[in-house]
């Protein structure tokens, strides 16, 4: 009667069968555990050398917007310099990386826009986040519309302007104080923009440049009898390229508390019992155990033995063209919600990821876990003005190079994250 009236505050299940081979050790099925939604008011998109493009309408998140500014570089050489040569294409070259956020068998589209104003920034470091933009010309100077399904690799080739492509031929072909340097080129040819085509919403695509020297390709051949082509390769400067992407949550049950380009940590209780870790949106899930030093209500020394988190994710998490990801990360951090160290396994000592195992016949059994017997021990050491806590983020090095994307449920749902815990109390 002890051990339930003084644990009143805590979700607990006894084993006895583990009370009566020990009568000191006691097993917690499902200590109490709270959760809240963390969202930055941005987060770094550069220098990452992705491209993220696309629109996509998530019935949870809602609609996400991705597009991709660029400065260009000028080719390491000037091969046209007072050459006999003709112009043939101005073509823009993309690569997708395998990676899309939405339905990828549906047809997606790229435009393309020239910027007005310079990819600069000197107050903040010429650093970038997705909430940067820059102005462009409205008139699109190339498009294209294709499906991602299958493209993985596979080079994607935007015709631009000919008008656009002799202009630029004949000013490196006069050489003209506009290509001489990096800076006269950008104050001329200021950058590129692509957008994705407003028709086409079902996917955001991520691309990588056509070739390690090329995003832009200007073809020409010289005037002989017998065609002799070659090109002008104009890469971006990796420093002066990024991605802005946004959200609209209207119409979502995350509109009424979501708020946009806000630093924001949100209770599971504000939104219906779920927490959600989104890298387009770099929400992340913070878990904190407010009820630990009750523990010590039931002995005067307690040591965890051990404590398993398991995290069940919610079917929405699931639901195609969406897919669980393969591994997170579990950090610790501080009352700012700053990351402070990764979870490892304490027999190893490698990061632990999860450890997801995927339940194929009927997902019940679905679930991450993280063995965190050494912070739960940690936290209770530090007493009651102890401020640690958790956060599940995902293991992407960019947020803006793929998706990660998770929905979990509280303790008062079903399928709900759980701490069990093994209590050798003297």
């Amino acid at each position: 009667m002890f051990i339930f009236s003084s644990c009143d505050k805590v979700d607990v299940t006894l084993d006895d069968s583990n009370s009566a081979v020990d009568p000191n050790v006691t097993y917690f099925e499902n200590y109490k555990v709270e959760i809240a939604t963390y969202k930055p008011d941005s987060f770094l998109t550069s220098p990452h050398e992705i491209f993220a493009i696309g629109k996509h309408n998530d019935p949870v998140f809602g609609k996400v917007s991705a597009s991709s500014y660029a400065e260009l570089a000028l080719p390491l050489k000037n091969n046209v310099l007072d050459k006999d040569v003709q112009f043939d294409s101005l073509e823009l070259i993309l690569k997708p990386t395998g990676q899309f956020y939405g339905d990828s068998t549906l047809l997606f589209g790229i435009k393309a826009y020239q910027l007005t104003t310079q990819v600069t920034n000197s107050d903040l470091g010429n650093v970038f986040y997705n909430t940067s933009s820059f102005s462009y010309n409205p008139v699109v100077i190339g498009q294209q519309t294709f499906s991602l399904s299958g493209k993985t690799g596979e080079l994607l080739h935007i015709r631009l302007p000919d008008n656009m492509g002799n202009d630029l031929l004949t000013k490196f072909q006069a050489g003209e104080d506009v290509v001489s340097t990096q800076e006269n080129f950008a104050d001329y040819f200021k950058g590129i923009v692509l957008m994705p085509d407003d028709n086409t919403d079902h996917a955001i695509g991520y691309f990588k440049a056509g070739t390690d020297t090329a995003l832009l390709r200007l073809h020409y051949h010289k005037n002989v009898v017998f065609s002799d082509p070659g090109y002008l390769d104009f890469n971006f400067r990796k420093e002066r390229q990024f991605n802005h992407i946004s959200f609209d949550h209207t119409g979502t049950i995350l509109s009424p508390v979501f708020i946009p380009n806000k630093k924001q940590l949100i209770p599971s209780t504000d939104t219906y019992g779920q927490c959600y870790l989104n890298s387009n949106l770099g929400s992340m899930i913070k878990i904190s155990f407010p009820t630990l030093l009750n523990l010590k209500e039931l002995h005067p020394y307690i040591q965890v033995i051990k404590a398993e988190l398991v995290i069940r994710p919610d079917k929405k998490s699931q639901v195609i063209p969406y897919s669980l990801p393969k591994v997170l990360n579990l950090y610790t951090t501080d009352d700012n919600n700053n990351p402070i160290g990764l979870i490892t396994d304490p027999s190893t000592g490698i990061t632990e990821q999860g450890n997801l195992v995927i339940d194929y016949l009927y997902g019940e059994n679905t679930a991450y876990s993280f063995d965190i017997t050494a912070f739960i021990n940690s936290k209770i050491k530090e007493g009651q003005f102890s401020t640690s806590a958790l956060m599940l983020e995902n293991t992407q090095e960019f947020n803006d190079g793929s998706i990660q994307r998770l929905i979990i449920n509280d303790q008062s749902n079903n399928k709900s994250i759980q701490l069990k815990l093994y209590l050798l109390g003297l």
